[in-house]
C-alpha cells in the first residue's frame, strides 16, 4: 500500500492532524499529491511527506543510518527532554487519576444521600392536577374551599 502512497486519512494519522488540514496543504501546494482513480472515484495519493510536516522524519532518518543515538549528549536529540516530559506527564496522570477517584467516590456518596431524601418509588405522592392549580389562580381558592357547601362558604365570609 505504501508503494501507491498514502491516502489523505493515512497521512492525517501519521502527521497527527485532521484530514481537512491535509486537503488544505494539498490545495496550497505544501504537500504534493497525485489524483488517481480509486474504487469510489478519484482520490489523492501522497507519495512523500515533506520533512517539515513529519515530526518523526528526522528521528527515523537517524535510526535508519544505523548509528547509535547518544542520549547523554547535551542536546540528546530530544530524547532526554522527551524522557523528562514523559516522566512529568506520568506524574500528572497519576495525580489526575487520584483526583478522579476522589471525585467518583464523592459522587457515589452524594447519590446515596439523594436516595435517602427521595421517597421510595412505591409511595405515591398526592399531587394536585395542573388544571386545578391553574383554576386556583383565577378563582383565588384551593381545592379544599371549592368542595365546601355554599352555606359553609357564606358563614366563613360573615365571620
Amino acid at each position: 500500500m505504501f508503494d501507491q502512497g498514502l491516502n489523505i486519512n493515512e497521512a492525517a494519522k501519521k502527521l497527527n492532524v485532521s484530514t481537512r488540514t491535509i486537503r488544505r496543504h494539498i490545495k496550497a501546494g505544501k504537500i504534493k499529491a497525485e489524483l488517481i482513480k480509486g474504487s469510489f472515484g478519484e482520490e489523492y495519493r501522497i507519495l512523500e511527506l515533506p520533512p517539515q510536516f513529519d515530526p518523526n522524519a528526522e528521528l527515523e532518518e537517524e535510526l535508519a543510518d544505523g548509528q547509535p543515538i547518544d542520549i547523554s549528549a547535551p542536546d540528546g536529540n530530544g530524547l532526554v527532554q522527551g524522557m523528562g516530559l514523559i516522566r512529568e506527564l506520568q506524574e500528572k496522570n497519576l495525580a489526575l487519576a487520584a483526583q478522579l477517584g476522589a471525585a467518583a467516590e464523592r459522587i457515589r456518596h452524594l447519590e446515596s444521600q439523594i436516595k435517602l431524601l427521595a421517597p421510595p418509588p412505591s409511595v405515591k405522592v398526592a399531587k394536585e392536577s395542573w388544571w386545578r392549580r391553574f383554576q386556583s389562580v383565577f378563582t383565588g381558592h384551593r381545592r379544599g374551599l371549592s368542595d365546601a357547601s355554599p352555606a359553609a362558604q357564606a358563614s366563613e365570609e360573615s365571620t
